[in-house]
């Protein structure tokens, strides 16, 4: 069985979480004998070491160039039409649309029995909404890609319930041969007990001058136009400046945003860019995590992976209205706050308490990891809808 993946900068975090380990849980669990075949573009072989990182990952992994300009990537599918081949593989999970789309076009073929659509985001949405291709060709198109991979797999795998029913809204899907996901937490560095990670977290707090009586709040990720940095920034500021004991970490890179937030409260805001080992410690850090999204489409169907990372670290979440399955899921859990725009953000936050700590990082391991009960149930669904030996 082939993994693919097209159109994904290598980035080794996302990569090992939502890639590799997915496959490595496949192969354990389910003898799935499954590898990543990777289409990454020409500049970035060229210019980085995605290739070699990619392969320390995965040792077997195929890595590939895709065709050049992204308006002729389907072109790309003559090349997966020779691993097919040369591999004798004739199971497809395919990482997003444009995958997809290849993977339909090499099966008229007869080189692929059975296809996968990994559904991780609606695509057409993010490309209106926030042009995360800008490519004319895409843009015309997308949304027919999207609806002939969503109602032409074999079987499909999407990371929310909100996910699936923008499918029936916008394609008519109406088929039950589908599972729920989420984004879950990379086995490889979220594998601890959190008091393994004790003796680290005094150590990262020196480093960070974060005292006592200071409450840390966290934001984890990239500042892409679907994280809404304007609305962190309209909720965050009047919250620093009431409460001076507040802090903001940004497990980021520096962005001209953050550094505009470090300009106004200075030491209070502290930017970090980290190796995916590190994260955990640092996260335990703080007290609370922040997940705030505008209510676009692209984000009323998300799973971030930073949720499940946050519980897994202790820390309540403080989540926007309206965010994929999660808005839901932290009222229904009590593992954070639901913010309502119209009302000032978190005014009266305290410290989070051991008790807190601890049942949030239980909910993360109930429902977040690859091993937990609805997960692999669902993956267990996905290997028997292929006909795989298990």
């Amino acid at each position: 069985m082939l993994y693919i993946t097209l159109l994904d900068q290598f980035h080794p975090g996302i990569y090992s979480s939502q890639v590799i380990d997915v496959c490595d849980y496949l192969n354990q669990k389910h003898n799935a004998r499954i590898r990543v075949v990777a289409f990454l573009s020409i500049k970035e072989l060229r210019n980085t070491d995605a290739k070699k990182k990619l392969k320390e990952l995965s040792p077997n992994a195929i890595v590939l160039p895709a065709f050049p300009k992204l308006k002729y990537f389907q072109w790309t599918a003559a090349l997966l039409f020779l691993v097919c081949l040369v591999t004798g593989e004739r199971v497809a999970i395919c990482r997003n649309v444009f995958c997809t789309k290849m993977a339909l076009k090499v099966r008229r073929f007869g080189l692929l029995k059975k296809i996968v659509f990994d559904g991780r985001s609606a695509m057409a949405a993010e490309i209106g909404e926030y042009d995360v291709f800008p490519v004319e060709y895409l843009r015309k198109n997308v949304k027919n890609f999207e609806k002939l991979a969503v109602n032409n797999s074999d079987f499909r795998m999407a990371v929310s319930q909100k996910l699936v029913d923008y499918w029936r809204e916008h394609y008519g899907y109406e088929g039950k041969s589908h599972v729920i996901i989420p984004c879950t937490l990379d086995s490889k560095y979220f594998n601890k007990n959190t008091f393994e990670f004790a003796e680290e977290v005094p150590l990262c707090k020196k480093e960070m001058g974060i005292k006592d009586e200071d409450i840390v709040l966290v934001y984890a990720g990239s500042t892409a136009p679907w994280q809404s940095f304007e609305l962190l920034e309209k909720a965050l500021v009047p919250l620093m400046e009431k409460n001076e004991n507040v802090k903001l970490l940004f497990l980021s890179k520096e962005t001209p945003d953050n550094l505009r937030l470090q300009q106004k409260f200075g030491n209070r805001v502290i930017i970090k860019w980290l190796n995916h080992n590190q994260v955990p410690a640092y996260l335990m850090c703080c007290d609370y995590g922040i997940l705030l999204r505008e209510q676009s489409d692209t984000n009323k169907v998300a799973s971030p992976t930073k949720f499940a990372e946050y519980l897994y670290a202790g820390l309540p979440v403080l989540i926007s209205a309206n965010l994929g399955d999660f808005s839901e899921f932290v009222q229904q859990h009590n593992c954070g706050v639901v913010w309502d725009e119209s009302k000032p953000f978190c005014p009266e936050l305290q410290k989070t308490d051991l008790k807190t700590r601890d049942y949030c990082n239980i909910v993360s391991l109930n429902y977040f990891t690859k091993n937990s009960k609805q997960n692999s149930d669902a993956y267990t669904s996905i290997v028997s809808s292929l006909q795989l030996v298990s």
